[in-house]
């Protein structure tokens, strides 16, 4: 019984620990702009990367854009943006590849509103 309880304890532990330094992606709208920021390890960048940025539209892929950052040695995020105004109201999904190890990460915003004021006269 008590080593079924270490073991569990063990694998709890492990789990918890790589959860804690997986790498993510979130975004967040502020002042016009759409930020969205890759998180990563800095453990798990001794060497530098390479990623892709790929938003996609709920409507258009003429709106959806692909971005390739190179993050420094041992940095822990790189973001990109975009404006708001002119973007596509519904849920956006912005999905983050690692070039090395192929891994990708996803997040979704919604825009329920844009100003489209900034591009009038």
């Amino acid at each position: 019984m008590i080593d079924g309880m270490k073991r569990f304890l063990l694998f709890v532990s492990l789990f918890i620990a790589m959860a804690a330094t997986a790498a993510k992606v979130q975004c967040e709208i502020e002042n016009e702009k759409i930020y969205c920021t890759y998180y990563l390890d800095r453990s798990d960048n001794q060497f530098g990367k390479e990623v892709l940025f790929h938003w996609i539209s709920p409507n258009s892929p003429d709106d959806d854009r692909i971005r390739h950052f190179r993050i420094p040695p041992l940095y822990g995020s790189v973001y990109d943006y975009r404006f708001l105004p002119g973007r596509a109201k519904g849920e956006w999904r912005v999905s983050v590849r690692d070039l090395e190890t192929n891994e990708t990460v996803e997040t979704t915003f919604d825009i329920n509103d844009t100003d489209d004021s900034m591009f009038e006269d």
